[in-house]
């Protein structure tokens, strides 16, 4: 039964949304300590959580942080765009100075600190042009798109080291944990062997979807190599939660074919779990915590195993002492 740190090693685990982490843990492990996760990012820095193209939140072993996001870096124009064209609304080419003038930005405002998003953005409004600080309705400020930060956070120089009340708070990576980059096809040939080891036959257009980067630097780096890492399954009986690395490959199809059944695990907002029972779908779920006890509502598609131990693994994770299990539609 793998530890926690082999399943950070598949480079597929996200925190988005928050709890997905952990819960992509239980479903692998036999063990995991509650609180295991936070302790490794904000004490004992052991693992490392940055954004990823997809500006999902990505926990990867610290001392592997550095071939991790290098392996995204685009080698062009075309592969910038693809990450950062949201962030640079007004230009449509030309993406290198831009996104230069914001690492280089981000690295002198956490030099040697550790600022909250607002901090971080006010240091930001202060060190980069105004074309790179476009308005934003949501926050009702001009402030750095999430794309600059990603590929701040793609150098070492962007991470989530702790939290600031309801914020994440960022610090340099490189000045947390090191940052010895490897040569960047090596760093993407290895990024290719853990896809494969979690998602098997894919293609690189699934993995360009998945790793949030343009179709063809994902050409360019599916050809670096034909191997494949080691997979890490999930548990006998598991319980996926919405974020799950299973459920973020794009072959949908090949893992649930009813389209409602989709609509349902991939919705945009409130997506169910899958429960496998070896490997294969047999059941959605949701969970909800009233007081102490998480209500796990189970939707079979299948033949059904007794759940309760999984669903009570999950759930002290989760702040709650009992579970309730009932079946249900939704």
């Amino acid at each position: 039964m793998p530890e926690p740190m082999d399943v950070l090693r598949s480079w597929s685990v996200q925190d988005s949304p928050p709890g997905a982490a952990t819960a992509a843990l239980v479903a692998r492990c036999e063990d995991v300590p509650v609180g295991w996760l936070d302790r490794a990012v904000y004490e004992e820095r052991s693992v490392v959580a940055l954004y990823n193209p997809r500006t999902a939140t990505a926990l990867v072993p610290a001392e592997e942080a550095a071939a991790f996001g290098t392996a995204f870096l685009p080698a062009d124009d075309a592969g910038l765009k693809a990450i950062v064209s949201s962030a640079v609304p007004e230009q449509d080419e030309g993406f290198a100075e831009p996104v230069a003038l914001a690492v280089d930005a981000v690295s002198d405002a956490l030099d040697g600190v550790t600022l909250s998003r607002n901090d971080l953005h006010e240091a930001l409004r202060q060190r980069l042009p105004v074309d790179l600080l476009p308005w934003c309705p949501g926050c009702k400020s001009h402030h750095a798109r999430r794309g600059l930060l990603v590929m701040a956070g793609l150098h070492g120089r962007l991470c989530i080291a702790g939290r600031a009340g309801r914020q994440p708070a960022f610090a340099r990576t490189d000045q947390l944990v090191g940052w010895d980059a490897p040569p960047r096809e090596a760093a993407g040939a290895e990024l290719v062997r853990r896809y494969r080891g979690t998602y098997g036959g894919s293609t690189h257009t699934h993995f360009a979807v998945w790793a949030g980067i343009g179709k063809a630097h994902a050409r360019a780096l599916w050809a670096l190599t034909d191997e494949t890492a080691a997979p890490v399954p999930p548990r006998d009986v598991a319980l996926l939660a919405p974020g799950d690395p299973i459920l973020l490959g794009r072959d949908r199809e090949a893992l649930i074919a009813d389209p409602a059944l989709r609509k349902k695990v991939w919705a945009a907002i409130g997506g169910a779990g899958v429960v496998l029972s070896d490997g294969r779908p047999v059941a959605l779920w949701r969970a909800r915590k009233k007081g102490e006890r998480l209500e796990v509502t189970v939707e079979a598609i299948g033949e059904v195993p007794d759940i309760t131990g999984e669903a009570e693994r999950l759930a002290i994770h989760r702040g709650c002492t009992s579970v309730t299990l009932r079946t249900g539609t939704g």
